[in-house]
């Protein structure tokens, strides 16, 4: 595989950033353009960057063994939300950056092409997205995401509130909040849009994977819902995300 670290001018950050992106090298494209291949967005954790996928986990041998392109952004502590600071971080990863890479690098726009899924904030980002906008991924993945933000309403405090201040509002009522995954699951009732989540059973974030199951049941959207030994680890989430490499590969045979 081809690695490219690409930094440029963020008209919703404001500033240069940094994407980095893997796609096959000139072995193994076999003369198809980018544009023929399926996408796959990855998105990182609270104290990672777009380079940790890479780092720590066996992402580029995955995308290699199955024909992706994987897209890994750079989003610092920004929980993947707008009016941080003045930076939309939300909107940069929904709208300017698949615009800007299908432009430079032919990325396909068409859902059946692109698919979501990170790693804690990264799970929280992405579920939130894919919900946000069903019509835009084939499947979204979760990986010890933050799904529900009814339990971080108990655990406020004047530090979180420091930090995450643009989340505050969001708290005062998550099950109504475009903020809140969970109370975006209606969406995928009038878009169907697979949903994969996977949370350790020693992960503290359980709790808000098991509210998202359950209003996901309530309200009858298909769940592939896994919980199995594990922690807030790059061992489980390597083990995740080429399980849901799998899950979107069923997934595209089962419409064959």
């Amino acid at each position: 595989m081809a690695v490219a670290s690409i930094d440029f001018t963020s008209k919703e950050l404001k500033m240069n950033t940094l994407v980095t992106v893997s796609f096959p090298d000139s072995v193994r494209i076999h003369g198809e353009a980018l544009s023929k291949k399926k996408v796959l967005w990855l998105l990182h954790g609270l104290s990672d960057d777009g380079t940790a996928w890479l780092r720590y986990s066996n992402i580029d041998r995955y995308a290699m063994e199955n024909d992706l392109v994987v897209v890994m952004p750079s989003v610092n502590r920004s929980m993947y939300c707008d009016h941080v600071l003045g930076q939309n971080y939300f909107t940069y990863i929904a709208e300017e950056l698949p615009e800007y890479l299908s432009l430079v690098f032919g990325l396909s726009r068409e859902r059946e092409q692109n698919f979501i899924a990170g790693l804690s904030m990264g799970g929280f980002g992405a579920m939130r997205i894919a919900l946000t906008y069903p019509e835009r991924y084939a499947a979204v993945g979760s990986f010890s995401g933050i799904l529900d933000l009814t339990p971080m309403a108990l655990i406020w405090n004047t530090e979180r509130q420091e930090e995450f201040p643009f989340l505050a509002q969001a708290l005062d009522d998550p099950a109504a909040s475009p903020f809140n995954p969970a109370a975006l699951l209606p969406n995928a009732v009038r878009t169907p849009i697979p949903i994969y989540a996977a949370c350790g059973l020693q992960d503290d974030l359980l709790i808000t994977n098991e509210l998202f199951r359950q209003k996901a049941e309530a309200l009858g959207v298909p769940l592939t819902y896994i919980t199995e030994p594990g922690g807030h680890e790059w061992a489980f989430w390597d083990k995740q995300i080429h399980r849901f490499i799998q899950y979107i590969l069923e997934k595209e045979h089962e419409k064959d």
